[in-house]
């Protein structure tokens, strides 16, 4: 993967840090993640969801990219989760049928 050079104010290094801090990763994780959401491009994985945090401060751009596709998130206590719009698959908002 390609290395990008940034020189960043230390103020706004600061403030990197701050926000990279409250969503339990790391300034260069959280960089790196904003860059690919603005882009265009979906910032999460299974193994790499981004948090709620970044939900938050991002809505309407995670919304974006998860009406094409899921978008995985965790929570403050690490607990796992997959945001899609219900036109993804419609499948997923349907109850399951139970036998028995």
């Amino acid at each position: 993967m390609p290395d990008l050079i940034l020189n960043l104010s230390h103020d706004l290094f600061g403030r990197l840090c701050e926000l990279a801090r409250d969503d339990g990763v790391s300034a260069e994780t959280l960089a790196r993640q904003t860059i690919t959401l603005k882009v265009g491009c979906n910032p999460s994985s299974g193994e790499n969801p981004i948090s709620t945090g970044f939900l938050r401060r991002h809505a309407d751009d995670v919304l974006a990219i998860a009406d094409r596709e899921p978008v995985y998130l965790k929570d403050s206590e690490d607990r796992k989760f997959v945001l899609v719009s219900s036109d993804y698959d419609p499948r997923l908002l349907s109850p399951a049928s139970s036998e028995g």
